[in-house]
């Protein structure tokens, strides 16, 4: 991927126009990479397999590319839709960065597999954490609660997106 280009769709910035572009010495991966990606992983086409045959159908929802710090995020919903209903339901939630892949029931659950956090938690997770934290900052604190909150915002509006059935 060279540019990412998005419009923004929320008050007061409606119509504003978002243009990233990327380094060309740096291999970032687009949405047919990653959909090949997602395609090659033995454990989600595997499950894609066994869920549409006779019965139900697999609809693999719009892959979402989502810009975070220097990096992207993709997530692609998946729903079931049972043979002879017309209510397709979300199942699983399939999010990559870089060159790893996971599904999950939730979004809540792929990103923390993806980030090896657990839900609710803001950060990779060690194996020597102890109760003492080291004090921050009150600039660094308002910075990372910023942050904290922005990402809210968008996980929030993605779980709107997710939760829609394609048309």
């Amino acid at each position: 991927m060279i540019a990412w280009l998005a419009a923004r769709c929320d008050f007061p910035d409606y119509g504003r126009m978002l243009f990233y572009e990327l380094p060309k010495d740096k291999l970032i991966f687009g949405p047919n990479q990653i959909s090949a990606m997602i395609d090659q992983s033995t454990l989600i086409s595997q499950q894609l397999t066994l869920w549409d045959q006779k019965g139900s159908g697999v609809i693999r929802g719009k892959l979402i590319v989502i810009p975070i710090e220097n990096s992207f995020l993709y997530v692609v919903p998946l729903y079931l839709k049972a043979e002879g209903t017309n209510f397709p339901q979300l199942k699983r939630v399939i999010a990559a960065t870089g060159d790893k892949v996971v599904m999950e029931p939730t979004l809540d659950l792929a990103l923390s597999s993806l980030f090896g956090t657990a839900p609710g938690q803001s950060g990779p997770m060690t194996g020597n954490q102890t109760g003492a934290q080291t004090p921050l900052s009150k600039s660094t604190r308002d910075q990372a609660q910023a942050q904290l909150a922005e990402a809210q915002k968008a996980i929030n509006s993605l779980k709107q997106i997710l939760a829609a059935p394609p048309e």
